[in-house]
């Protein structure tokens, strides 16, 4: 588990994560997301000790990244945004310095690295230069790092940054194993596209938590109204005029699309939906755009 007790990061002489206290049990895996500049990467950088506490303390399976620091680095595998510089440096050396690091030696090193280098898509090739690998690469490479001890606790910045589709599905299902191998996982996304591997969301603004749950949109639906888009090919005028009884501000965009806006209160998405159609237009489409996620950004 992972628990923030009133943490606070100071950064260039600058508060940038301010009181955050919040926990996460065994087996969730929690999308920190937030705008540039929010505070995401500060405090998973505290979390793994590469940067200092501010204020307040973060707790890692029970361990104070203040008072033990060496044994919260034992508890955690910490993805960053981007690999480091390592001039000269090859995957396989990269992956065997911190197995050794981790304590693992002879066989169990050897099939580390191996499994490592099988995950990042470089099965037989430890001798790639790590300043030659593609961005996708060097992202798995950093994940296969993380994994190397079997860490009870996640922390991934940006964890599909650089990846394909292929590259993108198989971190899901890592986090996704890691949940049910009864892992914490809190992960800091870069958009709010965020994927169902989640089992929890937490919004940072302005360095401050301003919300929290389980990644379920209807947790944070208390005052909100949700931005909706229906496609009505060729009715969109005559959806608008009907939908503005039952949505706010429902207008045609162009001539198929619809855009409104949904208080969960009165009706729900499905209700507009049923709406149009009980009128007897058609609807090819329709959601939330951008992605309710998004939305709790604003």
């Amino acid at each position: 588990m992972i628990q923030f007790d009133r943490a606070s990061v100071e950064r260039g002489g600058q508060i940038v994560v301010e009181s955050v206290s919040c926990d996460w049990a065994a087996g969730r895996a929690v999308a920190l997301i937030g705008r540039g500049g929010a505070g995401k990467t500060s405090l998973l950088a505290a979390a793994a000790t590469a940067v200092p506490l501010h204020a307040g303390d973060i707790l890692v399976e029970g361990r104070s990244v203040r008072r033990v620091p060496d044994a919260v680095r034992r508890e955690i595998g910490y993805v960053p945004a981007t690999m480091p510089e390592w001039p000269g440096l090859r995957a396989g050396e990269f992956l065997e310095l911190f197995a050794t690091a981790s304590g693992l030696r002879g066989a169990a090193a050897r099939g580390a690295v191996d499994r490592g280098l099988a995950l990042a898509g470089l099965a037989g090739r430890g001798g790639t230069a790590l300043e030659t690998l593609a961005a996708g690469q060097a992202k798995l490479l950093l994940v296969a790092r993380a994994l190397m001890h079997d860490p009870r606790v996640l922390l991934l910045d940006d964890p599909f940054g650089g990846l394909d589709p292929a590259g993108r599905m198989r971190v899901e299902q890592l986090i996704g194993d890691a949940q049910l191998m009864g892992r914490t996982v809190l992960a800091a996304l870069d958009d709010a596209d965020v994927p169902a591997c989640f089992t929890d969301l937490a919004v940072l603004r302005e360095g401050r938590l301003v919300a929290a749950g389980e990644h379920d949109r209807r947790h944070f639906e208390a005052g909100r109204q949700w931005v909706c888009r229906i496609v009505s090919p060729g009715h969109a005028e005559a959806a608008a005029r009907m939908l503005a009884a039952v949505a706010a501000d429902a207008r045609a965009i162009d001539a198929d699309t619809v855009e409104c806006r949904s208080d969960p209160r009165l009706a729900a998405l499905a209700d507009l939906v049923a709406a149009v159609v009980h009128a007897g237009l058609p609807v090819e489409q329709a959601g939330f755009t951008p992605p309710w996620p998004a939305q709790l950004l604003d």
